[in-house]
């Protein structure tokens, strides 16, 4: 069922905590399986590339390549806390390691606690002010907490660092159109959806873009993209019921939603006990 891939995927927000494929130096077992295996997540493989990153383990268990590959592989099937520790094995040897720390805010990201996501971030923006991955994920953990002019502010400093990077676009769209400001949110998102670079959750949230303009016909035929119709239909209704709250309850409906945000184990069980 297309609806609940994308929603399993994390559907709005997009981390983009991957750096690409690491340097690899460490034997011919060792290499070959991480290589064989970044290629592999590259295509978007994530179930082979898993056993290959724990082959590569096994040829060398303290592997940072392999870790990091793992974590992020982890993180693509929604293992935040299994990804977590990847990146926290990584970092109690090599505490300055950058992948390793933005790894480990995404992954608590994904396990709903963005309060301790941006103590993280901090330290990597510390030690580099101009890391834009990082600032894509600060701005994703203060969307989270409802901080969406704090959001802005900083998926704006890392789109100055990075104009094409796809995640910020999409962030930024993306909380434009939850503060009620779709023409700009628009203006984010198309040139990357309408990219080789698109994803189901960029179009999706180009799609809420458009609904909160009042163009229902062009939001679903990008939720069609993605969804059966059934879905799509669904789909599109939620939308309208977001655009119809004022600001303040559109940012918590929001917030509160699994489907746009990663729920913490209390918040889940929060949710599941107001139903």
């Amino acid at each position: 069922m297309k609806l609940a891939r994308i929603i399993g995927a994390g559907l709005m927000l997009l981390l983009g905590a991957c750096d690409g494929s690491p340097s690899v130096a460490h034997g011919d077992a060792y290499e070959a399986a991480v290589r064989q295996a970044e290629e592999a997540r590259a295509a978007g493989n994530v179930d082979t590339a898993i056993p290959l990153y724990d082959r590569a383990l096994q040829a060398n268990p303290q592997g940072i390549e392999a870790k990091l590959g793992l974590g992020q592989a982890l993180l693509a099937i929604g293992a935040g806390d299994e990804a977590a520790a990847q990146f926290r094995d990584v970092l109690a040897r090599h505490s300055d390691d950058s992948k390793a720390r933005r790894g480990l805010a995404a992954s608590l990201i994904a396990m709903g606690q963005p309060a301790l996501a941006e103590k993280q971030i901090d330290l990597a923006l510390q030690a580099n002010a101009n890391d834009y991955h990082a600032l894509n994920l600060l701005g994703v953990v203060l969307d989270m907490q409802g901080r969406h002019a704090e959001a802005q502010a900083n998926y704006r400093r890392g789109l100055e660092l990075a104009p094409d990077d796809p995640g910020l676009h999409s962030n930024y769209g993306l909380s434009l159109a939850i503060t009620g400001q779709p023409q700009a949110a628009i203006a984010q998102l198309v040139p990357v959806a309408s990219s080789r670079r698109s994803t189901p959750r960029i179009r999706q949230n180009l799609a809420f873009a458009y609904a909160m303009a009042g163009d229902l016909s062009n939001s679903l035929q990008l939720c069609r993209r993605d969804m059966d119709e059934l879905f799509a239909q669904r789909q599109l209704a939620y939308y309208a019921q977001l655009r119809s709250l004022p600001p303040d309850l559109r940012s918590a409906e929001f917030r509160r939603n699994p489907m746009f945000v990663p729920q913490s184990a209390a918040g889940r069980a929060s949710a599941a006990a107001s139903l």
